[in-house]
């Protein structure tokens, strides 16, 4: 299934979120306040992607709130994509 993304880069990328996001790749290890925060922000996410890296320092308690949320929690990643030309990027999960 193919499905369009909101990269988000830097901290500074998550000022822009909209309301509608549904799926969010973080390019960068991401704090719980701002998992939290995207959560609060895009109340329809479905699923947030991390680098395999990240998605071993996400606390439990993070992951067990995504579960509750019905968020899924994906590892991948994002090569070559700049954020300053485009911030959505299409890929198969």
């Amino acid at each position: 299934m193919k499905v369009v993304f909101r990269i988000i880069g830097s901290e500074e990328d998550m000022a822009s979120l909209e309301p509608d996001e549904e799926y969010i790749h973080f390019c960068f290890r991401p704090s719980e306040k701002e998992i939290f925060n995207v959560v609060h922000t895009c109340p329809e996410i479905k699923m947030i992607q991390l680098p395999v890296s990240y998605f071993n320092t996400l606390s439990n308690t993070t992951k067990t709130l995504m579960s509750m949320k019905n968020i899924e929690i994906r590892v991948g990643n994002v090569w070559g994509h700049r954020t300053d030309i485009d911030t959505h990027k299409t890929l198969d999960v």
